[in-house]
């Protein structure tokens, strides 16, 4: 008995013992997170600086860059028209193109500069992000130890299942996010941001053609630059829809869909119906956002796959539940090879909608044949009495 007792105050000390080593590392760690995160944000700060640095001294290199095809143009003129010009004027006209040369050059190399101190900055930023995220990690999952040997294992793996679910649906979050980032970053960079390079391009030729005496073709030249112009326009409101469907909020989720679906058919030619089931109802702005992306994204993976002629979208309001179901009569999937892309995390159109019916509780389902059409149906659970009549 005197060593069972013995035994059991020994274990008592090693627990005791290892709590205080684990409570020790825990502060260091937490030490470390803050250090990391406080070098984040100053490394954040010197980031801007230098971005704004950067910036300018690209406005400072369009200019000079301007400034020396001008100069350049009358140094032409005056080797091509010596006689007109005097002794005097050709040196003044020289020495003007050689400075703003000289300016120029080096110009363009403190952009270089900034550039190269930028990406090594954002790099650095990078890896301090990611340091402070694993000390984090760490101090939460020392936390845990620490109640393992506090509490009970049964508890234990109840916090650990429920920790799980978070930090998964969080990088669901992060990942649906970033997806929708490089998708608006595309669209910027092949639709507005082209056009206006273009554009830029087109006005310095009316610049030039206007200095050259040519203003019947500069103004052949502005009329183009109107239509550039409204491509760019309606490009930029087709974004910042994409972004945020200001109808959401006024006109709420049946009438957006329903002009979404509209606007589809006229620009894509493909037939579109909407069917309402159930009386609508405002919800939670969040959850209007998220069935309207999921809509978005099922019909945009139909336009890109499935080579459909029709496409038909559902919505359903009942007391317990809102569903979005999108069918279309192309040439359909293998169900099978569907859920290993789901398990790869390779396409990016349906994690993203999983991941948003994820993250509200809800269920994701697809459903279809190789040659029958495809269907794919979400349903988010509402809190009682929020979603309409009984179904």
């Amino acid at each position: 008995m005197a060593k069972e007792l013995l035994s059991t105050k020994m274990l008592e000390e090693i627990l005791q013992r290892t709590r205080q080593a684990l409570e020790e590392g825990r502060s260091q760690i937490f030490e470390v997170a803050e250090a990391a995160q406080e070098e984040c944000t100053r490394t954040e700060v010197v980031l801007q600086t230098v971005q704004s640095e950067m910036e300018q001294a690209i406005v400072e290199v369009e200019e000079l860059t301007r400034r020396f095809a001008v100069v350049r143009v009358e140094l032409l003129r005056s080797n091509r028209d010596y006689e007109q010009y005097s002794e005097a004027e050709k040196q003044r006209i020289y020495e003007e193109a050689e400075q703003i040369r000289t300016a120029l050059a080096a110009a363009r190399e403190r952009e270089r500069l900034l550039r190269v101190r930028r990406d090594n900055l954002q790099q650095t930023l990078a890896k301090l992000r990611e340091i402070a995220a694993k000390a984090e990690r760490l101090v939460s999952q020392v936390g845990m130890a620490m109640t393992y040997l506090s509490g009970s294992l049964l508890d234990v793996n109840k916090q650990l299942e429920h920790m799980h679910m978070r930090e998964q649906a969080g990088q669901e979050m992060l990942l649906g996010q970033e997806i929708e980032r490089k998708r608006m970053a595309g669209a910027l960079h092949d639709g507005p941001v082209q056009n206006l390079a273009h554009l830029v391009v087109q006005l310095e030729i009316c610049e030039r053609l206007y200095e050259a005496g040519r203003e019947a073709e500069a103004r052949e030249k502005f009329q183009g630059l109107k239509k550039i112009a409204q491509g760019a326009m309606a490009d930029l409101r087709r974004i910042i829809y994409d972004l945020n469907p200001m109808t959401l909020d006024d006109l709420g989720l049946v009438l957006t869909i329903n002009n979404y679906l509209d606007n589809l058919a006229k620009q894509s030619g493909i037939e579109t119906r909407f069917v309402l089931l159930g009386r609508e109802r405002r919800l939670e702005p969040q959850l209007e956002m998220a069935v309207f992306r999921i809509v978005q994204e099922a019909v945009n993976n139909c336009l890109k796959h499935a080579r459909a002629s029709e496409l038909e979208v559902t919505l359903e309001y009942t007391r317990h539940h809102i569903s979005v179901a999108v069918k279309d009569d192309g040439i359909g999937f293998d169900a099978a090879s569907v859920q290993e892309k789901l398990k790869s995390g390779k396409h990016f159109g349906l994690l993203n909608m999983q991941s948003r019916a994820n993250v509200l509780g809800g269920s994701l389902q697809f459903h279809g044949e190789e040659g029958k059409g495809a269907r794919v149906l979400v349903t988010i659970p509402l809190a009682a009495g929020e979603g309409g009549e009984t179904s």
